[in-house]
């Protein structure tokens, strides 16, 4: 399972609609993920324009594709792997009133397969960070038009010939017959940084153990809902509707009235055709009330 924490109205409304929401990543409180992944990838470009002259042409390209690209509209669902995390409970529910709703796996990639959404599991280590933006720098190396001398070539010019080399191979991918390719491999490169943003967060997240459903451009209507100081876009994913036995299990955060809220969720549950969910109490000893 994964694990979604909200309110006891977060509650009522995932029932009501049969559907849990995906913010606009960009009104988030942790919105820095995109200029996390974009500061890799233009590092990445500028060790290749300063230190691989033969290359020049394409770290030049990579960069001032990434300079000029398009944030697309990226909307997220979050998801943990663990339930009944105290830090979950603090930083996402509602003092003495929170829950969590265990989801079936299965049951969200499924829905996300119908919709061409993806549920990625978020990338905290910052080596495999690098490692991934190394992987989509050289698999768009390969799809961006050769030089038209070897490396080997390029070796044996003096330092006149590789500055031509350098001059002209620019040329050709930015102006020249080259340039059709090369701007289909940085657009296809950009893309995927698009992709992989959304999931890469700072280590100090990694506790969250977090799963996402990243949605880019939908064409779902938008609603908007009220944050501290402003209004933040969502769209509804009907994972419900989708699939009646998604939720699996519900689990009662720390409550001064435990008892009392498990009877109120569980005839909640029966009133929506439910009555085989789950419902646990928090084990954790914590008090906030």
């Amino acid at each position: 399972m994964l694990y979604h924490y909200t309110s006891l109205e977060g509650l009522i409304g995932i029932l009501r609609s049969q559907s849990i929401w995906a913010s606009h990543c960009e009104f988030l409180n942790d919105s820095s993920e995109f200029l996390h992944a974009l500061r890799f990838a233009k590092s990445h470009s500028g060790n290749i324009y300063m230190e691989y002259d033969y290359l020049a042409a394409f770290g030049w390209g990579m960069r001032h594709a990434l300079e000029k690209m398009d944030k697309h509209d990226i909307y997220v669902s979050s998801f943990s792997e663990k339930p009944d995390l105290l830090s979950q409970w603090r930083g996402y529910c509602p003092q003495g009133a929170g829950i969590c709703i265990g989801f079936d796996k299965n049951s969200i990639e499924s829905f996300c397969s119908t919709k061409g959404y993806k549920l990625s599991k978020c990338l905290y280590d910052h080596d495999k960070q690098q490692e991934h933006i190394t992987q989509l720098v050289n698999s768009s190396l390969q799809k961006f038009p050769k030089a038209k001398i070897s490396r080997t070539d390029y070796d044996s010019l003096d330092s006149k010939g590789q500055c031509n080399h350098a001059i002209d191979y620019q040329l050709y991918t930015s102006e020249g017959e080259g340039k059709p390719e090369a701007d289909a491999a940085l657009s296809e490169f950009c893309n995927s940084i698009n992709d992989c943003a959304p999931i890469m967060k700072d280590f100090g997240f990694h506790e969250e153990a977090e799963w996402r459903v990243v949605a880019r451009n939908p064409i779902d209507e938008i609603f908007h809902r009220s944050a501290t100081s402003h209004l933040v876009p969502y769209i509804e994913l009907p994972v419900i509707k989708h699939d009646i036995n998604a939720i699996k299990k519900i689990i009662v955060g720390p409550n001064p009235n435990a008892g009392r809220c498990v009877s109120s969720i569980s005839s909640l549950l029966k009133s929506h055709g439910l009555d085989a969910v789950e419902i646990e109490r928090s084990s954790i000893p914590f008090s906030s009330w």
